[in-house]
């Protein structure tokens, strides 16, 4: 039994390597009622979050796609596929999709619908991949991502400043140009101009974070992040690898659109997911 899964875009598979027989089911994005893009498509999460940040007016919404261009990809899906299974997040109303496409397709298509969202997603999606890939159940692929699901974890924070630091020398780089004679210092970002109540924040949820993974080593931690360049981001990143060098590699992700919406426009999580089995 061949099956090709489509999991919605909130899951941010898009941004990491995974099976061909997987794709992503676009979310639309909607500025007033003349705009509107494909989520990854036409606009990245970093495209998505800049306007948020520079445009306070933009009121962005957030919706299924049309019926009729999922039913385009489940049709030449099918034409490789033998079944197809539809992955949604709770975030999202796919209520009515949900029902209009059982009716189109009867036995052939499957649904499951979690809480999960963002890159825990998309990692059950690829065990649920792996699992029906050996030749198990739906039943148990089910039961396998709701293992992930349980054993996986995200803490979500949305400091109210933020300072971007991509024209920002760090204090790393700056000591390194010293020791080579360069003694041309670039201004950086000192830690007085975040707020003490945001810098706290960031700090509890490390401690909060490492006090979930303990000394784990059967899972993969990530970060999901509003921008690359924020200062928030290097402060977990420098923080974390203090505790352990495993962090160095660490797996950086941008956070949905989604997220955005719902928790704003700052919004930084770190978390882990359980180890995929082989």
């Amino acid at each position: 039994m061949k099956t090709k899964i489509f999991v919605t875009s909130d899951s941010l598979i898009d941004y990491i390597s995974h099976p061909h027989s997987i794709s992503s089911i676009p979310s639309l994005i909607k500025f007033f009622e003349i705009e509107s893009y494909f989520d990854y498509i036409d606009m990245s999460s970093e495209k998505f979050f800049n306007r948020l940040r520079f445009d306070s007016k933009s009121n962005p919404e957030i919706c299924p796609i049309d019926i009729e261009y999922l039913q385009n990809d489940i049709n030449i899906a099918l034409e490789s596929y033998e079944e197809i299974l539809i992955i949604t997040s709770l975030e999202l109303n796919y209520s009515d999709v949900i029902s209009k496409l059982k009716e189109a397709y009867g036995e052939c298509i499957h649904f499951y619908q979690t809480k999960a969202t963002g890159h825990i997603l998309a990692q059950m999606a690829i065990e649920c991949d792996r699992v029906l890939k050996n030749e198990k159940t739906y039943d148990e692929a089910f039961l396998s991502m709701e293992d992930l699901y349980k054993n996986s974890l995200m803490l979500i924070v949305n400091p109210k400043d933020d300072i971007d630091v991509s024209n920002i020398v760090d204090e790393e780089k700056r000591v390194e140009e010293k020791r080579k004679g360069n003694l041309y210092i670039v201004d950086y970002h000192k830690d007085s101009e975040i707020k003490d109540r945001d810098r706290d924040m960031i700090v509890s949820l490390i401690k909060h974070y490492l006090d979930y993974l303990k000394d784990d080593t059967a899972v993969t931690p990530f970060i999901l992040y509003s921008s690359k360049y924020s200062y928030y981001l290097k402060l977990i990143e420098s923080k974390l690898l203090l505790v352990h060098k495993r962090f160095k590699s660490i797996k950086k992700i941008p956070a949905s659109p989604n997220m955005g919406l719902k928790y704003g426009n700052n919004i930084i999580a770190i978390g882990y997911t359980k180890n995929i089995r082989e």
